[in-house]
């Protein structure tokens, strides 16, 4: 059952940027530049993190494919994307910086891995503020299908310290999910 769990995650892993990445080309998301700047970084501080503390593989296949496409995703921010050079853009790199330096300091990989949530989150406010305002700029099926790849790794596996990161992804997938569709709610709820 692992297995298939993992390959379902895997697969819905590379699916989901992959349609967020054709979203972007076609100019229908555009990106938080600072926040896919901050991410790269923090997710590849995560993958390294997960692997040093040889956590499961379902996290390392997750963070593996995590910062993957956070790379291809940050350049195309450069070209597509929006944001990026606000003074809070910039407390927000400081504060992630934090993070990454705290990891550093403390040799600890499962502390790197919570230092990599603490910088990831205060990566994504930029992204979480530009989707509450313009909600149409993101890709709904980038976040539900995220959202459904680390649910899939997560349930494969034990928990354990490294699957914190992938309990943080579900919730900010949620969180940016429901920013995209909170106008048609407040409709609906009308």
């Amino acid at each position: 059952m692992q297995t298939v769990l993992l390959i379902l995650s895997g697969i819905l892993g590379i699916v989901s940027p992959l349609t967020y990445i054709v979203s972007i080309a076609r100019g229908k998301s555009k990106p938080h530049r600072m926040t896919r700047f901050i991410l790269l970084f923090v997710l590849s501080l995560n993958f390294f993190g997960i692997v040093a503390a040889h956590g499961n593989p379902g996290a390392v296949l997750f963070a593996g494919i995590n910062v993957t496409q956070a790379t291809v995703i940050f350049f195309l921010s450069l070209w597509r994307g929006m944001g990026g050079t606000s003074v809070f853009d910039f407390i927000c790199l400081a504060i992630a910086g934090i993070g990454i330096l705290g990891w550093k300091l403390t040799g600890s990989p499962v502390a790197g891995i919570w230092f990599a949530i603490i910088a990831d989150f205060f990566g994504y406010l930029p992204a979480f503020f530009k989707t509450w305002k313009h909600p149409h700029t993101e890709s709904a099926w980038y976040y539900i299908l995220g959202t459904l790849s680390a649910l899939l790794s997560f349930i494969a596996f034990p928990i354990d310290t490294t699957s914190i990161f992938q309990i943080y992804i579900i919730l900010s997938c949620i969180m940016m999910v429901g920013f995209i569709y909170r106008k048609n709610l407040a409709k609906a709820l009308r």
